[in-house]
């Protein structure tokens, strides 16, 4: 068939970025997440031997006119490293799942955060959502508007509304624009407690 039926159907767990007319379900991962977050980088390897590297934020593929293309493997390659670079803001991070049962099950959202903070002021942020993308999704708006504030609760607010601005929910899951804003400013609260 053709377009995604979910999107008439009950959309309630599926994704608000990121979708397409051919698909609109979310990345599972939660470990791609905090990844995301902390900049990691992939190593590549083909039958050949000869390897390249791709930052993790850059491998997964939003679903397009091809959502059965979800990542950047050519055929035949595999993944022989993760790299997650010694940055300040990794030192001092949180992941936060919210799901409906304590017991296994997908993120409706999730949030990984990493700060940086100097003197009382931002110095970097990393913020990356679950939950809500076709792929694990960074959210740059949300850390640039964190940089050179306070890390207050209001700071963490105003930032956490630029995550969905660009969200198109759909009849079932239009709670996830206030959950995913709720679920990062507390990470962040978490991060700086």
């Amino acid at each position: 068939g053709s377009g995604c039926p979910a999107q008439d159907g009950d959309n309630r767990t599926l994704a608000i970025l990121g979708g397409s007319k051919s698909c609109i379900a979310t990345n599972a991962s939660d470990l791609a997440v905090a990844l995301v977050a902390l900049e990691a980088k992939l190593t590549l390897e083909n039958p050949k031997g000869s390897t390249r590297t791709v930052p993790l934020a850059d491998f997964y593929k939003l679903p397009g006119n091809t959502p059965h293309i979800e990542t950047q493997l050519q055929p035949g390659e595999l993944i022989t490293a993760i790299t997650v670079p010694a940055a300040a803001h990794a030192r001092k991070s949180h992941y936060l799942k919210v799901r409906d049962r304590a017991s296994y099950a997908y993120a409706l959202v999730s949030a990984a955060v990493g700060l940086d903070v100097q003197g009382g002021t931002i110095r970097s942020a990393r913020v990356a959502l679950g939950g809500v993308g076709t792929v694990p999704w960074r959210v740059p708006a949300v850390e640039q508007a964190l940089v050179g504030k306070a890390p207050t609760e209001e700071t963490f607010r105003a930032a956490a509304a630029l995550a969905v601005r660009d969200a198109k929910p759909y009849e079932h899951n239009k709670f996830k624009l206030e959950l995913a804003q709720r679920t990062i400013v507390r990470a962040l609260l978490e991060v700086t407690a």
